[in-house]
C-alpha cells in the first residue's frame, strides 16, 4: 500500500515539529504549512490522505481554510480534523456537520492517531 499522506496546517512550529514526529513515526509522509494560504496552494502537490489544520492562524483562519478545503476535497472523501485551542463553542457543531473532525488542544497523540488511523481505513 503506498504511504499516505497527512497534509498539516499550522502557525505554530513547535506544533507543526511534534505532529510531523509522531506522523512520521506512524508511518505516514508529512506535508507542513504555516498558514491556510499555503496549505490550500500545497493540496495539488501533496496530494493528501487527511489533512490536520489550526482553527486559530493570521491571515486564513480554520474556519476559511476548512470552507476552501472541503469545496475541492468533499467528491474525494479526504478527512479534514480541525484543532482549536479555544473551548468548544456552538459553532464547532456547524463544522463538525459540514463533516470536519474538531479536536481540543493540547492534542492527545495517541488519541490522534487513533482517529486518523480509523478515518483512513
Amino acid at each position: 500500500m503506498p504511504q499516505q499522506t497527512i497534509l498539516v496546517i499550522d502557525d505554530d512550529p513547535a506544533i507543526q515539529t511534534v505532529l510531523e514526529i509522531a506522523l512520521r513515526a506512524a508511518g505516514y509522509r508529512v506535508a507542513l504549512a504555516s498558514d491556510g494560504r499555503e496549505g490550500i496552494h500545497l493540496l495539488e502537490s501533496s496530494r493528501p490522505s487527511l489533512v490536520i489544520c489550526d482553527m486559530l492562524m493570521p491571515g486564513m483562519d480554520g474556519v476559511e481554510t476548512f470552507n476552501t478545503i472541503k469545496s475541492r476535497l468533499q467528491d474525494d472523501g479526504i478527512p479534514i480534523f480541525i484543532t482549536s485551542a479555544l473551548q468548544r463553542k456552538p459553532w464547532f457543531a456547524d463544522l463538525e456537520a459540514e463533516g470536519a473532525v474538531v479536536l481540543q488542544k493540547p492534542i492527545e497523540l495517541d488519541r490522534l492517531l487513533h482517529l486518523i488511523d480509523a478515518a483512513l481505513s
